[in-house]
């Protein structure tokens, strides 16, 4: 067995010790506890925003956290596409790469069910609607036009972005909502394992595609990840009707523009910084093309953010 196959096979392993059941964690007909926020404030980033009080902060920071596990739901749909493309690259070839690559497509799936009880949960308990990125299918058509190096490392990016999102965030904070938190960690559960299979993809496509194919896709990611940009500054703008419509009054003209302003501030953070940062995205990105860790960095400079990121 191959060095390659052999690291596909422990991560099918670890996966299998690691899997949990949706049921276990979300049953049906759950009901939602809005006495506490969901997101960590170094997440929702609520607390410079004076104009608000404690109870209209708390109000964003759920429909914040609403919108976040929309998200991973949204591009959840391009994953689980790209994972079966990668599968039936090795139908006839690596039986683990096989297993590991379907069983990432699984649980993605999973999660997406997952997301879809809490939606239901959220719209019946929260009291108004709140709108969400809806156009998942085309999205994922934009990113998955790119090259599989560009797709794989936003990829890889995304799913590495959960352990900030839960270990370094939500895990030891007892203020936030206990329900919400569970759900932030099973995520990580699986995705830390979807990683690993990430990067061993990334491996297998550096080991043979010609440089300038890396370098290409390379510049294919960033164009991406400036897509999901102003994609989140779509889901901005919403939040900030939604939290007018939640809080029944009206928000000046000044306070639109800086409560979205902190919005797209907190996705740019959570969805494109805090990977982009992220020690073991840059190492292996150097890998694939040596000024590239440079170029990521420069970007999440630009972006401000939580420097706990790093």
């Amino acid at each position: 067995m191959s060095e390659t196959s052999d690291s596909f096979a422990r991560c099918v392993e670890q996966s299998e010790r690691a899997a949990w059941r949706l049921d276990d964690v979300m049953p049906a007909g759950t009901r939602l506890d809005f006495t506490s926020p969901f997101l960590p404030e170094s997440l929702a980033k609520t607390a410079s925003l004076e104009m608000l009080d404690a109870r209209e902060r708390k109000i964003l920071n759920q429909i914040t956290a609403n919108a976040y596990l929309n998200a991973f739901s949204f591009v959840e749909e391009y994953i689980i596409a790209t994972m079966m493309d990668h599968a039936r690259a090795e139908l006839f070839g690596d039986k683990d790469a096989l297993r590991a690559l379907t069983r990432v497509a699984e649980e993605e799936v999973k999660h997406q069910q997952l997301f879809e009880r809490y939606r239901i949960a959220f719209e019946d308990g929260f009291g108004t609607t709140c709108r969400v990125l809806d156009n998942a299918a085309e999205v994922a058509g934009a990113i998955l036009s790119k090259s599989p190096v560009a797709v794989m490392l936003v990829t890889f990016q995304l799913e590495l972005t959960t352990q900030h999102h839960y270990v370094e965030s939500a895990r030891d904070d007892d203020t936030l909502d206990p329900f919400f938190v569970s759900l932030l960690k099973h995520h990580w559960i699986e995705e830390s394992q979807h990683a690993r299979v990430d990067a061993l993809e990334l491996e297998k496509q550096a080991a043979f595609a010609p440089n300038r194919a890396l370098e290409s896709g390379v510049d294919e990611y960033f164009e991406i990840v400036a897509e999901l940009g102003a994609t989140f500054a779509r889901q901005a703008a919403m939040d900030v009707d939604s939290l007018a419509t939640a809080i029944g009054r009206v928000l000046t003209d000044d306070e639109r523009t800086r409560i979205e302003a902190s919005r797209r501030l907190a996705y740019e953070d959570m969805f494109v910084r805090c990977g982009l940062t992220h020690p073991t995205f840059l190492a292996l990105l150097g890998r694939l093309d040596e000024s590239a860790p440079e170029r990521a960095e420069s970007l999440a400079k630009t972006l401000g953010g939580d420097p706990s990121c790093n």
